[in-house]
């Protein structure tokens, strides 16, 4: 899976959190929603580490500073390839 593809599907998954994070909000006895969205929950943690071992870091927060501030030398993760 390219960068591109890898970061498309970590949008996804983030967009459909943020969205049951919602219906959630009004609806939290929904038990086939929160199954759902530990489903999807899951499968944004699993994206998030397959890019970062492959690309690095998404955020700054989640950055390895053991090396000094490495955030800033290698494309950010919104930055799209060439």
């Amino acid at each position: 899976m390219t960068r591109q593809e890898l970061m498309h599907q970590i949008q996804q998954a983030g967009f459909a959190l943020v969205d049951l994070n919602l219906f959630l909000d009004s609806h939290p006895q929904n038990q086939m929603a929160l199954d759902y969205f530990r489903d999807v929950q899951k499968r944004y943690a699993e994206l998030r580490a397959q890019y970062e071992m492959q690309f690095g870091p998404l955020t700054a927060f989640d950055t390895n500073t053991e090396q000094g501030w490495t955030w800033t030398q290698a494309p950010w993760p919104w930055e799209l390839e060439a």
